[in-house]
């Protein structure tokens, strides 16, 4: 009787100790890939206003795989806020694109690893620096040689001359700004009715202000001659 009720309880201990190994044997065993990390911009700075010299921009930025896979990154640049894929399948956390003084570009990128693991970027920013760019809108002219006071509008012609609408007595006139220097000029320029005018000065590049002496003429006879001080509005 004690040898059945020994038989009874050893049974189930060993079916149990079977199952248990069965099972640990058929355990799979599973590998855990590493995506690539969220993309950190590198330049431009997000937000940044930024100098350029030619018509390209570096795009940078950093992005690591842990596994060590390819770089492969899809880039989406624009003048939209949200930018349209501009290349796809990137090898390098780095691109060049063209860009235009003046523009703000909005940028952002998309890594995929071996795997197909997709790791969506931020959308960054920049301005590209335009040195006319603060010169263009409302001025008041000081002119101390009549006391008066008036105002005038500057739009912009190239990436170095603006137009003023009323130039003295309403004329339009051009002018030639040298940022080199920090100088503007007015040729002599005949506005009819026998009447001209040249004028020349400096520019304040930080705050748009332009200073300058300036001449008129009536049948080749100056008439008056003085001082301009324009101060943005």
């Amino acid at each position: 009787m004690k040898r059945k009720n020994l038989i009874a309880v050893m049974l189930p201990v060993l079916f149990g100790l079977f199952a248990l190994q069965s099972c640990t044997k058929d355990t799979p065993t599973f590998k855990v890939y590493q995506s690539f990390t969220l993309p950190a911009v590198s330049a431009p700075l997000d937000g940044s206003t930024i100098k350029i010299t030619g018509t390209t921009v570096d795009l940078k930025w950093v992005s690591t795989d842990a596994d060590g896979d390819a770089t492969k990154a899809d880039v989406y640049f624009g003048l939209d806020s949200k930018p349209a894929l501009y290349k796809a399948a990137n090898t390098a956390t780095t691109l060049t694109v063209p860009v235009a003084l003046g523009k703000t570009y909005y940028w952002k990128v998309t890594m995929k690893d071996a795997n197909g693991v997709m790791t969506y970027g931020p959308t960054w920013s920049f301005t590209v620096f335009e040195p006319i760019g603060i010169f263009v809108g409302a001025y008041l002219v000081d002119e101390p040689e009549e006391a008066w006071t008036y105002t005038v509008n500057f739009s912009k012609l190239s990436d170095n001359t603006l137009k003023i609408d009323q130039y003295w007595a309403s004329w339009p006139a051009t002018w030639t700004l040298d940022f080199t220097k920090n100088t503007y000029s007015m040729p002599l320029i005949d506005f009819g009715g026998n009447y001209s005018g040249i004028e020349s000065g400096t520019i304040d590049p930080a705050t748009g202000k332009m200073v300058g002496n300036y001449t008129i003429y009536y049948k080749g006879k100056s008439i008056e001659a003085g001082v301009h001080t324009y101060t943005k509005k």
